[in-house]
């Protein structure tokens, strides 16, 4: 037996027994590992690469990732960072600890991040350290579902900012802040959803989705957040400077949001169904409305407005732009992901 570069790859010899059966011998540490003995079942999965994948049923071996943080070996300001990092990488417990004891600043930081994730509690806590623990499984969430719920929040709030330009009311943003941190939260569950995926074979098949699929999601889930932040500087725009009263439906910049709406929508729908035509069809509209909107900012320039509305006008437009961007980098990933599937293997 030859071992590569690796410990976690080796090489063995095929056999035949009996004239007819190939067989391989199977590695004693991650026999051990499983906690396998002889007769028991093992599952061997046809991959679409060509590739066998070995999955043990009827081991009894649990295991769950436990991430411990030090503050005296990290700066307290990225405490958060930390947290954040721990979770996405798929912790069910997670300590925190600091020599001199647990500070104010320190409990603030984490119940911040309990308040931004979900699933996740104070299991115990002492004045030198606090244990996390996580309370859902991820695996038994839907993850097409959760990227539909972000959809249908940047939607949303997308449908309150054309309220607020053309009608000049702003108590559509009452919860403008709760949906911003709810896309937030989301966007930290895929990304722990997808490195699951990644990671793990039994996983990826509960989620019913491929690994480079899934690390395909995770560019939509990015697209999808980055929409959000933007919906949410339209809200503080429209709070914070007065919305100029020549605002139309039927006129730039606003005339766009329709068609944004339109594309976002087909695109969404075909993160199962996939029919090519409809996402081209989605991508050339953005695509169109982008170019408006550029020859629109450039046209301010030149404009009869106030310098007041003019500069509301251009930072309105700018963010729907990359709004539109944004939702193109969608339709392209789907691109990518229609394209995969569609792919066949040949021998060379």
């Amino acid at each position: 037996m030859s071992i590569e570069s690796s410990d976690r790859s080796e090489i063995r010899k095929l056999q035949v027994t009996g004239g007819s059966t190939y067989i391989v011998s199977l590695p004693r540490k991650w026999v051990t590992e499983h906690g396998l003995s002889a007769k028991d079942r093992i599952k061997i999965e046809w991959r679409p690469s060509g590739s066998l994948r070995l999955n043990a049923e009827t081991t009894n071996v649990r295991k769950r990732r436990k991430i411990e943080i030090n503050i005296d070996e990290i700066k307290v300001e990225f405490l958060f960072d930390h947290l954040v990092g721990a979770y996405i990488s798929g912790a069910h417990n997670i300590l925190v600890s600091r020599s001199s004891g647990i500070r104010r600043n320190d409990r603030r930081q984490i119940r911040k991040f309990t308040q931004t994730t979900r699933g996740i509690e104070i299991s115990e806590e002492s004045e030198y350290s606090v244990q996390l623990v996580t309370l859902i499984n991820t695996s038994e969430m839907p993850l097409y579902s959760s990227l539909n719920r972000m959809y249908l929040l940047v939607s949303s709030q997308i449908r309150d900012v054309t309220e607020v330009l053309l009608r000049n009311d702003s108590s559509s943003f009452e919860d403008s802040e709760e949906r911003e941190k709810e896309v937030d939260a989301l966007r930290l569950l895929l990304e722990r959803q997808v490195g699951q995926i990644l990671e793990s074979a039994s996983i990826e098949s509960s989620f019913g989705t491929t690994r480079w699929e899934a690390s395909e999601l995770s560019n939509i889930v990015k697209n999808l957040e980055r929409i959000g932040d933007h919906c949410f500087l339209l809200s503080r725009l429209c709070v914070d400077q007065e919305v100029p009263s020549n605002l139309s439906l039927q006129k730039l910049p606003i005339n766009i949001i329709p068609v944004w709406h339109s594309a976002i929508k087909l695109l969404i729908s075909n993160l199962r169904d996939r029919d090519v035509n409809e996402i081209h069809e989605a991508k050339s509209n953005v695509r169109a409305a982008i170019a408006e909107l550029k020859e629109y900012e450039a046209s301010l320039w030149e404009s009869e407005l106030e310098s007041v509305d003019a500069l509301f006008m251009d930072k309105l437009s700018e963010s729907l732009r990359r709004i539109l961007a944004y939702t193109q980098d969608i339709a392209e990933v789907l691109i990518n992901i229609y394209t995969h599937r569609n792919a066949t293997e040949e021998i060379f």
